[in-house]
């Protein structure tokens, strides 16, 4: 075995989630794009205030950019710990389903996670005697912010809903 997919073994697990309740902002187009929704919730008075240290920063990807236009990709912004919030379009709420997650800790630039799903889909998952639940988007859980974080140093848990 390499010393990369020992890495990447190292990196990857099986974790029972619980339902997580989120207030979420869609964007579609690219996901290089999503700057602007994670700016549209995070700025949004209704929700700015609920914003603690114990908040979790959720990206939900529906969509495989190799199998849907660029423009067409779908990509939820969200945020947790923000139950009873009152806000209205383009802010709306989320519950991230409970379950078995195939969970893939990804070090370094955001660039680099479209490079991530090829392993976890192909090889980890199948390798773990498991199978993605069919049709579920897959959440990218941001560990920590690249507002304070060098680019290298962000941490990205990329999570697999599985059957």
């Amino acid at each position: 075995m390499s010393s990369k997919s020992q890495e990447a073994n190292m990196d990857f697990k099986i974790e029972k989630f619980s339902a997580i309740n989120t207030a979420s902002v869609r964007n579609t187009g690219p996901y290089e794009s999503v700057t602007a929704a994670w700016m549209t919730l995070l700025m949004n008075p209704c929700i700015m205030p609920l914003i603690n240290e114990s908040t979790m920063y959720i990206g939900v990807c529906y969509d495989d950019p190799r199998k849907v236009a660029e423009a067409e990709l779908r990509y939820d912004a969200c945020v947790s710990g923000v139950e009873g919030f009152v806000c209205s379009d383009p802010v709306k709420p989320l519950v991230i389903e409970a379950g078995d997650y195939a969970v893939y800790r990804h070090v370094g630039s955001y660039k680099g996670l479209a490079e991530a799903y090829p392993v976890i889909y192909e090889k980890l998952i199948p390798e773990a005697g498991r199978k993605p639940k069919s049709g579920a988007a897959s959440l990218q859980i941001y560990r920590n912010l690249p507002i304070n974080t060098p680019e290298d140093q962000l941490i990205t848990d990329v999570c697999v809903p599985l059957d």
